[in-house]
């Protein structure tokens, strides 16, 4: 049979140009692999749907989106720049993947230096998930399978399009799923360190993370244990045959063969932990050195060490309920995948552990259930918590927590599609196929499930961030000079003073400039001229409040111009002809201005600014269950603050 590169040559004029189309058609046949075809197909995808977003304004709809760039943008631009400006709990990798673009005030501003990252994650992702379906099944249409379902999840291409962690994070795991099995089946030295490199990343990504690295070891271990060929362990095993008398005894495995054994598990397990475990052990020495607390990362950058300590039942209801637990993440997973294919993942996973058990070459493909048993325990522990309104909880809070579960339910079902039988191959592909494309479509019908936490949990788009209308008002009435400000309970209305009202970097003296920060604290009058400090302590008392609320020597110095909820904005050197103005909260439609006090109904002190330097991980504000029943503001909303 001729091919279509003789056929093209036979049949079209030959003429220059068809002959260098020929020879392309040529060179793309033979060299681009399904990895390259994916890989194009996931970022037309990704490119496509992120300006889509960004035109409906939701790439920046989460407030930890808006709080990731300000992290990054201040490592560069703070008064004391610096490694020291990643702060406390938020892993660092993300921030330091925004350098390359954070510097561009239009880049910072409309969201793309903090979304590319998450883009070029996606891709990643996408040409790995291919390859861990085709080197479990030795199918490329298994690959294909898998790397689609990834690819078309509604929530997926929501949250690449943000500038938050969760796509890399899943990047990174997919990725180390691949080099496991790799290692398993080559056992080469090479694919462990890449396995580990990969781990490394996502360990420096989110904490979920550490649960894989943790999980992963023993793997490693079993692996190289039962990596020696069974041809040799038989053969050394019975290279002395056993005596008449002795042989209804069991058989031994030879002290030499025991030994190869344990020294190869030993050498495996030192060089993954020694890799993986790096970026794990960086983080702690940079809290021990910055922050003088080699723990505080682990507590949310609580000095108490604890987690939601002395929270009510209502804000962890899943604490100590295990039923609870499962069906809480049962359903976020199932409604993060898409409730049609769970079924047939199931099934996959079924046909799964029949077909492969616990065979060496495949056993790392167990890890991509890690997530579900960490999620669950997460949830039973307190350490962390959901909100769903379907359980009557209130807004929908942490919904991002299903998004790990993707890659399982790809895999599992790319399985199914897999069997001997050619017919039947095609008609479980179309299916699998018809069901993905399906899902996918319900689930943009009715928003993708994590976009609805964008949209309407108690940091989105949909609700009243705190701190806006505070950064309206100074926008307003500043006219030059330094403000004394903390990122306690201030960092949304420092990032709306750097985007929205391009105020410049060096003007802020922050809690993370250390020693001048503290000389200002002691005498403001020398180094600002505004101040700006929250009274608000539910999630942390502000150093600013805490330092000045109860002295007297500045405020012959400042005059109080603002009172916008907890927020107190003072300005120094006023003229005699400005009177102090104290004005509420006021309506977005209805700028504040000095000149009248604006009527509007009592507002709730809910809100939702993330920790002092630099904020906690993703997911660790206090829930909303706090606030679900909090009065509204003027807009309508409701205003939540962050457990600290």
């Amino acid at each position: 049979m001729s091919t279509p590169t003789i056929a093209l040559d036979r049949f079209l004029p030959q003429t220059d140009s068809t002959s260098a189309l020929v020879k392309l058609a040529a060179w793309v046949r033979h060299r681009w692999t399904d990895a390259w075809w994916i890989a194009l197909l996931a970022l037309a995808l990704s490119i496509g749907f992120y300006v889509w977003y960004d035109a409906h304004g939701l790439t920046l709809a989460f407030n930890d989106a808006r709080i990731r760039e300000l992290i990054a943008r201040r490592v560069l631009f703070a008064r004391t720049p610096g490694l020291g400006q990643l702060g406390i709990t938020w892993l660092p990798l993300p921030s330091l993947l925004m350098l390359p673009l954070i510097w561009n005030a239009t880049l910072f501003r409309d969201g793309l230096a903090g979304s590319l990252p998450s883009m070029l994650a996606y891709v990643v992702a996408a040409v790995y998930m291919y390859r861990i379906g085709r080197l479990v099944t030795g199918s490329r249409v298994a690959g294909w399978v898998a790397a689609i379902i990834l690819m078309l999840n509604p929530s997926l291409l929501y949250m690449q399009s943000t500038a938050m962690s969760e796509v890399p994070s899943l990047s990174a795991f997919v990725v180390a799923i691949y080099y496991a099995i790799r290692t398993a089946q080559t056992r080469h030295a090479l694919d462990l360190v890449k396995c580990a490199a990969a781990v490394a990343a996502g360990t420096l990504i989110r904490y979920d993370d550490w649960a894989l690295a943790i999980a992963v070891l023993p793997m490693v271990a079993l692996i190289a244990w039962r990596a020696l060929p069974a041809a040799t362990r038989s053969a050394q095993s019975h290279a002395a045959a056993p005596p008449a008398s002795a042989r209804s005894l069991p058989l031994e495995q030879p002290e030499p063969a025991r030994r190869r054994s344990y020294a190869m598990a030993e050498s495996w397990t030192i060089l993954f932990a020694l890799l993986a475990f790096a970026g794990c052990a960086g983080w702690v020495i940079y809290n021990w050195v910055i922050f003088h607390d080699p723990l505080l990362s682990f507590f949310y950058g609580q000095s108490s060490h604890t987690y939601y300590g002395g929270a009510a039942a209502a804000e962890v209801p899943a604490r100590h309920h295990a039923m609870l637990a499962l069906e809480m993440y049962g359903l976020t997973a199932a409604k993060t995948a898409g409730w049609a294919l769970i079924p047939l993942a199931v099934l996959g996973l079924l046909a799964f552990v029949w077909r492969h058990r616990l065979r060496n070459s495949t056993l790392p493909a167990y890890l991509v259930l890690v997530p579900f048993a960490f999620y669950w325990l997460v949830l039973f522990l307190g350490i962390n918590t959901e909100s769903l309104p379907q359980f009557g909880q209130g807004p929908y809070y942490n919904t991002r927590f299903g998004l790990a579960i993707i890659p399982a339910v790809a895999l599992f079902c790319a399985c199914i599609a897999v069997t001997r039988r050619r017919l039947l191959n095609v008609v479980l592909v179309g299916g699998v196929l018809a069901l993905t494309l399906a899902s996918s479509a319900v689930g943009w019908v009715q928003t993708p499930f994590v976009e609805r936490e964008a949209l309407y949990g108690p940091s989105g788009a949909k609700t009243r961030v705190g701190g806006e209308h505070d950064a309206q008002w100074l926008a307003a009435h500043y006219h030059g000079g330094n403000v004394l400000i903390t990122y306690v309970n201030s960092q949304t209305m420092l990032f709306y003073l750097l985007t929205k009202y391009h105020f410049p970097d060096h003007v802020f003296i922050t809690d993370t400039n250390g020693a001048e920060f503290h000389r200002a604290l002691a005498r403001p009058w020398e180094s600002a001229r505004w101040i700006v400090m929250d009274s608000y302590a539910h999630n942390g008392a502000s150093p600013i409040w805490t330092a000045l609320n109860r002295r007297t020597d500045w405020r012959r110095h400042f005059i109080l111009r603002a009172q916008l909820e907890t927020t107190q904005i003072y300005e120094r050197g006023v003229p005699p002809s400005v009177s102090a103005v104290v004005p509420v909260a006021a309506s977005a439609s209805a700028p504040l201005t000095s000149h009248s006090a604006l009527a509007v109904p009592k507002v709730s002190r809910c809100r939702v600014d993330a920790d002092d330097r630099g904020g906690r991980p993703d997911s660790d504000d206090r829930g909303p269950a706090a606030c679900a029943s909090a009065p509204p503001t003027a807009n309508g909303s409701s205003r939540r603050r962050s457990r600290r």
